[in-house]
């Protein structure tokens, strides 16, 4: 073959092509759908014409026999059904083929398919046909290719430009041919004709001519082909060609007499054999509104319709993502090695804030370069659910949400058969036969669901069928004959053990094997590539109603932020979207004392046990006692559903980092997903969560969260929230604190980066100027004139602004109650007091220091006091810190406010009093939110009463069930902006009918 790279091209774009075709045709189903129907014609139509360039015999004649049939369909002659739609993907899936080996094409046999659809045609014509016969009906039909042009009407240039205008329309192009009187203009016609339409033709002073004349003349033509390929399928050169961009760029270069347009050759019907009759007009439908507005478009602005994207090689992006790699780890080695010289060399620092802004940027804008939508993998299994439910007799709807959501091309090239399996195993073992469905209660019509959402850093996939779900009960048994566990084991494993087995090698529940699933083979290769990709898999079920497989994926395999720490003088790079926070066990800390429980180390948390490793342990050193007399740091990780502690020795700072494979000879070391060189030029081995588990043998038993339940449950009043603190301090002997869900990161600086700009000081950040305000020189508290050279800059969250708060040291970060004393110190700009670890520490209002030092955006919340004086607010809330926060947003924003400590009070004070609208916390002892706002909807006195969630907890599911409850808002604590907007919006919403 040659001109392998327009090969190369025809054969990209072909794919895509067929792709959209079988897409679109699955979406119509067997309901025409006029839009779609013009969209699949154009696929198969850019196919065939692009195919003829390369004389792709095949692929031109079966393209071709189905752009027949399709326009049988168009013009309301043919009703789709699903036969016909099975012909029509029968014969795409042979094109796909064909292209897929453009040089094996031609020995292709493609009869059977033109047979199938021959078949539909004539069947179809012999239905319109009259009762005469027609066979000889073009027997005199001329046979000269080169017809007279004949002088248009006056009319007739708007005709041509309206032509112009659809095929534009259309995604096609449009050129001016000059043809030379020496040159072979009825062989260029001939060639034309078989690339695409001509709509016109003229001589240079606008008079009838003959295609056979010697004369110079110019035509116009319509077709898919490119600028640059047009002159080789002309065999012309490039300067004989004119691309018109619009129709009054044709006009522009009329003459003075109209145009001629050629008359168009009596069509005979093709023989149905899979010979290709001569180019005709592809498409007479009326353009789509969108089309037209597309076209008015280009009329403004002609060069729009120039392509803006261009085609990339993957490796030349590889090579990019690559060099990008190697930059970032440059940049961190630059930055470690200058970080001791930034006082001594004059202008280093903002040097280095551009080399580490301009390599982010870089770094991201590379890798967005690589991102796909999950739509490439996704698109495939409505064709995949069509077949199997045909197959297997079952009925089946598939909803697809997400599509749109993007990954990295290597993980979006690794799904698609993970995916294919859990699908067809959704069809087999999940949903039910249509007659079962109907005698348990259920639609004769099964669901699948294939979602893919963002979560945590992560991008979920949800597999979910409404099928027979799992009965862990099957699985046990099958586990025990197939010696997989021993009778022993049972009793320390749970529900999610017993459902992981299902990841074991050769299990399955499936009573007799198909060609579709039930060999026991799959489900673990599943497992194990998802956890190639850096990801994670969990199955949650509901015996009789549903089953979920979750697949937790990474964006990108190349780079990802990461948290060193240090175990006896090894470093580690830990993945950061999978640290959910950090513990410190102080000495004699009773309240956070590591036990065993039933063999197993854990940790009290948040009323939960958290199992606890030692990352030594682990990795094969001696056994570490928890007792001891030094401090423990503890790492929550968090790998799908499963939350445990990894106990380290040391914690160093976060660090972008360069993503590298393990060496072959640590291929079986499961504890490690890769291998970095950090920012002092030593390797590190990035954990993972996942292998840990796995090599740890940790247990996430039921037994033990039942445990904690009741522990929990010992008192109406243990679900107190704790806060995730950062405790700190500023030039003064006063500890301070913050909660650390307000903090977006703490960066570190020094004290030669900061400019001052009048009586304002700022930082430069990621590029831009950020300004920092120290909170002694607006808090009652002390202020000393310190040299510190090394500071640190809270850069917050939930903020307007770029704004940051500069601090001298970093004290902690700890968990805990807080209990605030009853005699607080009062003043703007802090919450309150609690004594912690046996210190006094007072608590920022951020907002209100952020006030003090710009008072002119003070002004927002006095906007909102006139609608809301005379209103009432009821914040149900069990956390005295949260209570104490949140009563002082409302109030300064105007709002009365009535505090209940759980849902139980709050009803009771709903009962009692007049209230405008609720507040509440999801999370609380006695009665919930959930219960809480579901009663207030169901009581016919409350049920328009405006209530908002507030919480900590904001993922999807979580926000899903919080408004399926009844809440007219679900909004994360402590961002008071969002909470007076949305509580104003539902006051607006609701408060009329109240």
């Amino acid at each position: 073959m040659q001109n392998a790279e327009f090969i190369r091209d025809f054969v990209e774009e072909a794919l895509s092509h067929v792709e959209d075709f079988e897409s679109g045709l699955l979406k119509m189903g067997d309901q025409k759908d006029t839009e779609i129907v013009n969209g699949i014609f154009r696929n198969v139509h850019s196919v065939k014409g692009t195919a003829s360039f390369f004389n792709l015999k095949n692929i031109v004649s079966l393209s071709h026999t189905m752009e027949n049939l399709l326009g049988e369909i168009r013009n309301g002659k043919l009703d789709i059904d699903r036969e016909l739609v099975d012909i029509l993907l029968s014969a795409n899936d042979c094109l796909k083929g064909m292209i897929t080996d453009v040089e094996g094409s031609g020995s292709v046999d493609i009869s059977a398919h033109v047979a199938k659809l021959t078949e539909k045609l004539e069947s179809n014509a012999r239905k319109y046909a009259p009762q005469n016969d027609h066979k000889n009906v073009h027997k005199n039909a001329p046979q000269n290719n080169h017809k007279k042009i004949k002088k248009v009407e006056e009319q007739q240039p708007l005709v041509v430009g309206g032509i112009i205008e659809e095929a534009l329309g259309r995604g096609q192009r449009a050129y001016i041919i000059n043809i030379a009187a020496a040159g072979d203009q009825a062989g260029i016609i001939d060639r034309v004709k078989a690339i695409g339409q001509i709509v016109a033709a003229y001589d240079q002073d606008g008079q009838e001519k003959d295609f056979t004349s010697k004369e110079v003349f110019r035509i116009v033509i319509t077709t898919v082909l490119e600028e640059s390929l047009l002159p080789l399928a002309l065999e012309i050169s490039e300067d004989m060609v004119e691309e018109i961009f619009d129709a009054s760029g044709l006009r522009e270069t009329e003459p003075a007499s109209p145009p001629a347009v050629v008359s168009p050759d009596p069509v005979e019907r093709p023989e149905m054999n899979g010979a290709v009759p001569s180019e005709q007009p592809m498409d007479t439908a009326p353009p789509s509104p969108q089309a037209e507005d597309g076209d008015q478009q280009a009329k403004k602005n002609p060069l729009m319709a120039v392509d803006e994207t261009i085609r990339v090689h993957i490796t030349l992006l590889n090579d990019l993502l690559d060099l990008a790699s190697e930059m970032v780890l440059g940049r961190n080695q630059l930055l470690r090695i200058l970080d001791a010289h930034r006082k001594d060399i004059a202008g280093i620092n903002s040097v280095l804030q551009n080399i580490d802004g301009i390599t982010t940027e870089l770094q991201e804008k590379i890798m967005q370069t690589r991102m796909q939508p999950v739509a490439k993998v996704f698109n495939k299994f409505p064709r995949i659910i069509r077949e199997l439910s045909k197959k297997m007799g079952k009925e089946i709807s598939l909803q697809i949400e997400g599509a749109d959501v993007e990954l990295d091309k290597s993980i979006i090239e690794a799904l698609g058969d993970p995916l294919t399996h859990l699908v067809r195993n959704a069809v087999d073992h999940g949903i039910e036969a249509p007659d079962v469905r109907e005698a348990g209660g259920k639609t004769r019509t099964g669901n699948i669901d294939l979602r893919a959402y963002h979560e945590g850093g992560h991008v979920n996939i949800d597999i979910t069928d409404d099928g027979m779900g799992i009965d862990t009960e099957i699985i046990k048994t099958k586990a025990l004959e197939k010696g997989i566990i021993n009778l022993s084991e049972i009793p320390m494993m749970g529900e999610r053990e017993f459902l992981e087995l299902l990841f074991r090698p050769g299990f399955s529940t499936a009573e007799k094997i198909t060609d579709v699933s039930g060999r026991g083979v799959g489900m673990d290769v599943v497992k194990t590539n998802i956890e190639k990709l850096g990801g994670t898999m969990e199955i949650m079920t509901t015996p009789g109603r549903k089953t979920t497989f979750r697949l937790t994926l990474p964006l990108t395999l190349a780079i990802i932020s990461s948290l060193v720490v240090e175990v006896e003088g090894q470093k580690f790079a830990l993945p950061q979207v999978n640290l959910q926070g950090l513990i410190r066990i102080k000495p004699g800390d009773y309240t956070r004392k590591i036990e065993n429980i039933k063999g197993s180390d854990v940790l009290r948390h948040r009323g939960k046990l958290l199992p606890v490793i030692h990352l030594a342990e682990v990795l094969g050193r001696e056994k570490r006692d928890f007792n001891t007399e030094s401090i423990i740091r503890v790492l929550v990780i968090k790998s799908g559903s499963k939350l445990f502690g990894l106990v380290v020795d040391t914690i160093h700072d976060g660090e972008e980092i360069l993503v590298k494979p393990l060496p072959r000879f640590l291929n079986d070391c499961h504890c490690y997903s890769g291998v970095t060189i950090m920012g002092d030029g030593r390797t590190a081995m990035i954990l993972d969560p996942e292998g840990i588990i796995s090599r740890a043998g940790l247990r996430f038993m039921d037994e033990m969260r039942d445990i904690a339940s009741k522990e929990a449950l010992a008192s109406d009043y243990s679900l107190t929230e704790s806060q995730n603190l950062l405790l700190f301090k500023c030039s003064g002997p006063e500890t301070l604190g913050i909660d650390l869900s307000m903090v977006a990161r703490v960066e570190k600086i020094h004290s030669s980066q900061i400019e001052t700009i009048g009586n304002r000081e700022y930082i430069q950040f990621r590029g831009e100027a950020v300004r920092i305000i120290r909170p002694e020189n607006y808090l009652p508290i002390s202020h000393s004139a310190n040299s510190c050279e090394r500071l640190y800059v809270i850069i917050p969250k939930l903020v307007e602004g770029q704004v940051g708060i500069l601090i001298e040291k970093i004290i902690d970060t700890m968990e805990a109650e807080i209990k605030f004393n009853k005699e607080d110190m009062k003043a703007r700009g802090l919450v309150g007091s609690a004594i912690l670890d046996n210190r006094i520490v007072l608590f920022i209002n951020m907002y209100e220091l952020f006030e003090m030092a710009e008072p002119k955006k003070a002004s927002a919340p006095a906007e909102i006091k006139e609608t809301s004086a005379s209103k009432t607010v009821l914040l149900a809330e069990d956390t005295p810190f949260f209570i104490k926060m949140e009563k002082k947003y409302l109030e300064s924003a105007g709002y009365k406010v009535l505090a209940a400590p759980n849902g139980k009070e709050a009803w009771k004070l709903l009962q009692e009093n007049n209230v405008d609208a609720v507040v509440s916390d999801i999370e609380m002892p006695i009665m919930d939110g959930y219960e809480l706002v579901r009663k207030i909807r169901a009581d016919q006195r409350l049920a328009n009463l405006p209530v908002i969630a507030v919480t900590s907890r904001a993922d999807k599911p979580s926000v899903q069930r919080g408004m399926e409850a009844g809440f007219d808002f679900y909004e994360v604590k402590l961002d008071r902006e969002r909470l007076l907007e949305k509580l104003e919006m539902a006051l607006e919403k609701r408060g009329d009918a109240v």
